[in-house]
């Protein structure tokens, strides 16, 4: 009799009280198996051999389970009387051999579905009944009665067999057929050893008969599962093509009634490549599979580790393991069963010599790949890729719905996004002697690459060749990762967006996680070159770099012998002086943003900038400065300055809407200081925050409002699954940042407001130069789009409820002027201002000392009334004229109105000013101030004034005529170059100052309007200039002498202004030179006289040629001097007519001679000049010498009669007598 190696062994008690319960305890068993004394034996031994426990006299009862039932340390005996009731419910007078249900309560199943009685048959063991144990409702297990019982002691397992080989006692059967069926009717049931309870035996299976379809065979592959509309869905994945494989497949099967799909056995076991239920490969069979290389070629798998000498199938071997299409806690009636990859498999194909590396395509991007040595079936080690069943593969959150604040947990991030309600089999790589397997990832569109080495500079540059980051890692089947294979047709009707999403959003990120958590040792060393490359810059002694590029024009800078990331150039544009601005991340570069950049699916939402390390931002679009400052004005309801660089599938608009399709937001999207209790509520306000950010772009560029063509390329852009690029939302700006051209805008914008809605760029151009050092560089700019879109928030309003965009809002004016940008809209693109629309807003509290009442729009004075405004103020339309041809960058800026805009003043004598033409430019900015103009052409509308006896007394000439009304005024003296300089501090561009200057006012008599019966046309008077006084100035500062008039007047305020005309009185003859004898005429007016007084605050006065300011006396070739007692001006009525003409009048004038006494010393002068009453322009005069003894005022008042009728009058030139 040969020596037992293995024993039962008693099972006691707590109390230390032996049962009649057995188990062995074999140390590195997986499972357990167990043995009931059923006979009445007087004496129970404290062991039992295997051969004894058959033959002996025990009558035992074989009992197995995946794992060793709780219950034995607690009550053994209990459990024991438990396992006896079963028995002798289940049987009749023999033998049982049978698995548990379970290893809880309740343990027991239907017998019949697993185990079988048997019994002695003369000097055999022999099976009585049938079990058939369900696997699942597609597979059933067979172990049918006829079969012999008996003990392989050497092997430690029971023996179920049969002698006539052609009978399938032992089989599979899925619906009526056979599937597989025991090669020599053999079956062992081991006691000890990683098979422990398994019914295992030898199969040689046809393989189109095993793998059929539904429902005569199993599918094989990968399932993977989602909630979604309530209910889950599967996506299932065929791993092996069927129609390559082999016809017929030696296995050894391994069946387990106690645990069917392999859900049961713990972690360790399975990361040991143990089975309970499935089948290893042997012979080495050339299986083609579904994966391919990162260049698209098939692999085939080639399943190792098992041969066909066997007694158990080996740890880790290659086959296949049973698995579950329904959830994990189905009952094994209700689930459909499939065969899940399992063990080590090599890797080769047919592009790639055996033993030299291949990049294994990790899931559906091309630029994630898992690269080790190909299968080489002579070496005696290879790199393997592993299987490991029963891993999860069940997203109860996909697709992820948007985040939002109004549902509680939506922003949650996920731990885990596959978890155990579904299992599958994961994968890893095994690397022999625990050398490292590469693990490369890149960002979906944009992978690397390098010039070759060797590489000589020539007419043509390099060719590229790919240069990917590698990421060293070493595979543990303790920590396998998803890996879907996704070139053969998958048999579940899923759309290819559904797969896509899949895989980006729940596989991806799963798989670089845990790859990522294998590769401390590299990111250590990563760490440690990071440091010391910045030590080393400071020193000048660099380490040897690595430089690559993308399709994009980014440009990384590594170590070269980590991969360590030291420096990535996204873009760069250019600046005033002519040198490159760099948007990049350079030293400290962090371990989460190397990740991120080393991230097949890469979407990272940044408002942290903790992790970004040295980040430049700081770019020039066409003069406009953009930056972004991540992390600066973001509060729990608003963000500015979101970073987002995207290079994955799908469109930014569904990125954005859960924090679980970003990367690595626990590092970038968490604002800095915010509590882990409240990071689920901050995650799904940013989420919720770009949502509604984008969907409101996206409404403006579908309105069909002006502002719409602003917005469409920004609309085209987040709804495009295949744009890649980085993008700033909501970029903070600042009064620097506007071109020196419009930087006088600064004084109207408020820049708490004041952002770019976005700015970025997609690609940049690269030069390859392998003489150079770095080989790469960016050259030029790179292509930069962004928008800037400020709307005052009236002004907004406004434009909401339809209001015309040239209508002015209502502003607080703490002066006579305030300066407010309304609307301030650039669109870039191709780093060019490609469309420019903005509106600035002038208003206007006092004209020329006099409160505005009323402001009309859209006049025409004395022909058609404008639209009242609300406000006083008007609004200057902004453009951009760009200079003609394809590649120039240069424009100009054009902020002007040319419509007619009419401010009513509460003024007697100037009742309004018509802005016909307004311009708007920046003249100068410096460090300290900037200083705008306003320039302005338009018309003062003067009142036709009246004498104390109501009669007319025209002397202000243009406007609009009497009673025309008030929407209607607005004509009268036009004038050009009126200015209003607006100046401002840099540090607090809001503190506006105004000055208004008349120094270069010009006048159009063309387009000016004369009243009729007014002085000016009566009168032969030609503009000259306009005078606005200075504090304490009076007209007699300026020479003019006050001539008196029938009209009310009150004295002048302490600011006045004047209208000045030339007086042409003829020359003084031979007593002089050729030069006209003129004086100036002064007509003024002052604020301080409001609308409706009958006193006017208007000055008339005449400036002698030739005399001192003010004074009465002028010269005559400094011989004669001619003295004038007083000045008036006249109205009369024209003798003989019905006309009225005007007249200035000189009295008692007298005439000096070398100082001699006035002559005559007995009479007085008089001088008249009066206009022609026919508005011929043409002047006459004459003057009178009344003696003393003349008749008084009878005298003087025939003298100011006007006898002359218009046709006798000449223009004035030359001598008059």
């Amino acid at each position: 009799m040969t020596d037992p190696t293995v024993l039962y062994l008693q099972i006691a008690d707590p109390e230390g009280n032996p049962t009649a319960l057995y188990e062995t305890r074999q140390a590195g068993s997986v499972g357990w198996a167990g043995y009931l004394v059923t006979a009445a034996v007087d004496s129970l031994p404290p062991t039992i051999g295997l051969t004894d426990s058959l033959t002996g006299p025990y009558d035992g009862a074989y009992i197995f389970c995946v794992e060793r039932p709780a219950i034995l340390d607690s009550d053994p005996a209990g459990f024991a009387q438990q396992l006896n009731t079963y028995i002798r419910s289940s049987i009749t007078t023999n033998r049982a051999f049978f698995w548990l249900q379970s290893s809880e309560a309740p343990y027991f199943g239907t017998f019949a579905n697993y185990g079988f009685q048997f019994g002695q048959n003369f000097n055999s063991w022999v099976v009585n009944t049938n079990m058939n144990a369900v696997i699942g409702a597609n597979l059933i297990f067979n172990v049918q009665n006829s079969l012999n019982l008996s003990v392989d002691e050497a092997n430690a397992q029971l023996v179920l067999s049969y002698p006539v080989l052609t009978n399938p006692l032992v089989n599979l059967q899925t619906g009526t057929t056979i599937i597989a069926q025991a090669t020599n009717v053999r079956m062992q049931v081991p006691v000890a050893g990683t098979s422990t309870g398994c019914g295992v035996f030898n199969a040689s299976l046809s393989t189109a008969t095993f793998f059929a379809a539904a429902p005569k065979g199993l599918p094989q592959g990968l399932q993977y599962a989602y909630l979604a509309d309530s209910a889950d869905q599967t996506l299932f994945f065929p791993v092996f093509s069927i129609e390559g494989m082999p016809a017929t497949l030696e296995t050894q099967f391994s069946m387990d009634p106690s645990d069917p799909v392999n859900t049961v056995l713990d972690a360790a076991a399975l990361a040991a490549g143990c089975l309970r239920s499935g089948m290893v490969l042997s012979g080495k069979p050339a299986l083609p599979g579904g994966y391919v290389t990162q260049q698209g070629n098939a692999v085939t798998l080639t399943p190792v580790g098992a041969g066909a000498g066997d007694v158990t199938p080996p740890a880790q071997a290659g086959g296949f393991a049973c698995a579950s299409l329904s959830p994990v806690a189905s009952a094994p009636g209700s689930r459909n069963v499939y065969m899940a990859p399992a063990g080590t498999y090599g890797v080769s194909t047919a592009s790639v010599p055996d033993g030299a590396n291949l990049g294994l395509l990790g899931g559906l991007f091309g630029s994630e790949g898992i690269v080790f040595p190909s299968y080489q079936a002579a070496a005696p080690q290879n790199s393997l890729l592993c299987f490991v069943p029963s891993q999860p593969a069940y997203a109860p959150s996909f697709p992820y719905q948007p985040a939002s604040l109004q549902q509680s947990g939506s922003g949650s991030l996920q731990a885990d996004r596959l978890t155990g309600v579904y299992e599958t089999a994961w994968a890893t790589v095994l690397a022999p002697g625990g050398t490292a397997t590469i693990y490369r990832a890149e960002p979906e569109g944009s992978p690397l690459y390098g010039v070759p080495a060797g590489a000589q500079q020539d007419a043509s540059p390099p060719i590229l060749t790919s240069a990917p980051p590698v990421l060293p890692f070493t595979g543990s089947t303790g920590a396998p990762f998803p890996l879907i294979p996704y070139s053969l047709t998958p048999d579940a009707a899923a759309a290819a967006e559904t797969m896509t999403n899949y895989e980006s959003q729940i596989v991806a990120p799963t798989r670089k996680q845990i790859i990522t958590a294998q590769a401390q040792e590299t990111l250590l060393a990563r760490a440690s070159v990071r440091s010391g490359a910045r030590l080393a810059a400071e020193d000048g002694d660099a380490p040897p770099y690595q430089y690559s590029t993308s399709p994009q024009g980014f440009l990384v800078t590594s170590d070269a012998a980590t991969g360590a990331y030291l420096n990535v150039l996204l873009g760069q544009s250019l600046d005033d002086a002519g040198g490159y601005l760099p948007f990049s991340f350079s030293q400290p570069i962090s371990d989460p943003l190397e990740s991120a950049f080393q991230t097949n699916q890469l979407f990272l939402v940044a408002v942290n900038p903790a992790n970004l390390g040295t980040f430049d931002s700081t770019s020039e679009i066409a003069g406009w400065t953009f930056s972004a400052p991540v992390g600066q004005g973001v509060s729990a309801s608003s963000y500015s300055n979101v970073l987002i660089l995207k290079f994955c599938s799908g469109a930014l608009t569904e990125r954005v809407k859960n924090p679980n399709l970003w990367t690595e937001p626990q590092s970038f999207s968490l604002v800095a200081g915010t509590a882990e209790s409240a990071a689920s509520i901050a995650y799904a306000g940013l989420a919720q925050w770009l949502q509604a950010y984008l969907d409101a772009a996206i409404a403006k560029a579908d309105s069909g409002d002006s502002s719409a063509p602003f917005y469409r390329n920004f609309a085209d852009l987040v709804q495009d699954p295949g744009w890649n690029g980085v993008i700033v939302l909501n970029a903070t700006l600042s009064e620097s940042d506007l071109p020196d051209e419009i930087a006088g805008l600064a004084a109207g914008i408020d820049f708490s407001e004041f952002s770019a809605h976005h700015f970025g760029f997609t690609v940049s151009r690269v030069l390859a130069d392998p003489s150079a050092v770095p080989p790469l560089s960016m050259q030029g700019e790179s292509s930069f789009f962004g928008l800037i879109d400020y709307e005052q928030p009236s002004y907004a309003q406004n434009l909401a409820n339809g209001v015309n965009p040239e209508v002015p809002v209502s502003v607080s004016v703490s002066g006579d002027f305030q300066f407010t940008v309304l609307q301030l809209q650039s669109l870039f693109v191709n780093s060019r201002l490609a469309n420019f629309q903005s509106r600035v807003q002038l208003s206007v509290s006092k004209l020329f000392g006099s409160s505005v009442t009323q402001t009309v729009s859209n006049a025409a004075p004395g022909v058609a009334s404008g639209s009242p405004m609300p406000v006083n103020a008007i609004v200057l339309d902004g453009s951009y004229v760009a200079q003609s041809g394809g590649d120039s960058t240069a424009g100009s800026y054009v902020f002007q109105q040319t419509q007619t805009t009419v401010f009513q003043t509460n003024s007697n004598a100037l009742q309004a000013v018509a802005f016909n033409h307004v311009q708007f430019n920046t003249l100068s900015s410096d460090s300290v101030s900037t200083v705008s103009r306003f320039i302005v052409w338009g018309k003062f509308d003067f009142v036709s004034l009246s004498a104390n006896d109501g009669s007319p007394f025209d002397v202000l000439s243009f406007g609009s005529v009497p009673d025309t009304p008030a929407l209607q005024l607005g004509a009268g003296l036009a004038f050009s170059n009126l200015t209003i300089t607006l100046s401002s501090p840099n540090a607090t561009p809001n503190v506006q100052s105004f000055a208004v200057s008349t120094s270069n006012l010009g006048y159009d008599l063309a387009s000016s309007t004369a009243r009729a019966g007014s002085l000016f046309p009566n009168f032969g008077l030609q503009l000259k200039s306009f005078i606005s006084s200075a504090p304490n100035e009076t007209p007699a500062t300026y020479g003019f002498l006050p001539a008196s008039s029938s009209l009310n007047l009150t004295t002048l305020g302490d600011s006045w202004q004047g209208v000045v005309y030339r007086v042409t009185m003829g020359g003084p003859g031979a007593l002089a030179s050729a030069a006209g004898f003129d004086s100036e005429l002064l007509l003024a007016w002052s604020a301080s006289a409001a609308a409706g007084k009958s006193a006017y605050s208007v000055f008339i006065g005449l400036s002698l040629p030739g005399a001192s300011p003010g004074a009465k006396l002028f010269s005559l070739q400094g011989v004669f001097k001619v003295a004038v007692g007083s000045i008036a001006l006249i109205r009369q009525k024209v003798e003989g007519s019905s006309d009225y003409g005007y007249c200035l009048r000189l009295s008692d004038i007298g005439l000096k001679i070398l100082g001699i006494a006035k002559l005559p010393p007995d009479a007085t002068i008089q001088f008249f000049l009066f206009g022609d009453p026919g508005n011929t322009g043409s002047l006459g005069w004459y003057a009178a010498w009344v003696t003393n003894d003349s008749a008084g005022d009878n005298a003087n008042a025939s003298l100011e009669r006007l006898p002359l009728s218009a046709s006798l009058l000449a223009p004035v030139s030359g001598d008059r007598e």
